[in-house]
C-alpha cells in the first residue's frame, strides 16, 4: 500500500492505524514531508518505508518489490488466526467456524481479530471501544459494543446464551477463551 501523508480528508497515518488492525499488509510512505518526527512516526506506527518526494521511479519500485518480497515470506506464516475452532484468513478476510463460514460485517470481523490476537486478556470496554473506532473522539453508545458482542456470539457460539468462547467478565470487559494455534 502506498500512502501519502496528507490527503484531503485526513492522513496517511490515520489509514495506516486502521489498517494495522486488520492487516500486515506492506505500507510505503509517499511524501513531501522529509521532517525526521514525521518519518519516525510512520515508521513506529507500522509502516514499513517512508520515501520523500521528489522521487527516482526505479528506486521506488525496488522498495516495492523489497517490501512485497519480505511480505511474502511474512504472509505465509502470520496470516491466519485460529483458536477454539474458530479460524480467521486475514489475507482474505474471511473467517471459518469449522467448515461454515461466516458472514461477518467489518466492525464484527475487527472485533474477532481483536479477541483471537489476545486469548484469556481481559480486553476492558474502553480498549476495545477505541481499537474498533480508532480513538477519533466519535461518541460511540456503550451499548453499542454490547450489540455487536450479541450479533458476534450469534454467529460464533453452539449456544449464544451460554457462550463458551467469547465471555462477559462483569465491570472488566470481554475475555476470549482459548489460545492460538501451535504456527502462531
Amino acid at each position: 500500500m502506498l500512502l501519502d501523508v496528507t490527503l484531503p480528508d485526513g492522513t496517511g497515518f490515520d489509514i495506516c492505524k486502521e489498517v494495522r488492525e486488520i492487516s500486515a499488509v506492506p505500507i510505503i510512505f509517499l511524501t513531501a514531508s522529509d521532517e525526521e518526527t514525521s518519518i519516525v512516526k510512520g515508521l513506529d506506527m507500522g509502516g514499513d518505508d517512508y520515501i520523500t518526494k521528489p522521487f527516482k521511479l526505479g528506486e521506488v519500485l525496488s522498495r516495492i518489490h523489497a517490501r512485497l518480497r519480505h511480505f511474502g515470506e511474512f504472509h505465509k506464516n502470520n496470516t491466519i488466526l485460529e483458536s477454539n475452532g474458530i479460524k480467521i484468513d486475514q489475507t482474505e478476510r474471511t473467517c471459518w467456524k469449522g467448515e461454515t463460514e461466516l458472514p461477518l460485517t467489518l466492525v464484527e470481523y475487527k472485533l474477532l481479530c481483536l479477541f483471537l490476537k489476545n486469548p484469556g486478556r481481559i480486553l476492558p470496554r474502553e480498549l476495545i471501544l477505541d481499537r474498533l473506532w480508532d480513538g477519533n473522539g466519535s461518541y460511540v453508545d456503550d451499548n453499542t459494543l454490547s450489540v455487536y458482542i450479541r450479533r458476534l456470539r450469534r454467529k460464533i457460539e453452539d449456544d449464544p446464551n451460554s457462550p463458551t468462547k467469547l465471555l462477559t467478565e462483569i465491570g472488566f470487559g470481554y475475555r476470549w477463551v482459548g489460545r492460538p494455534s501451535a504456527g502462531e
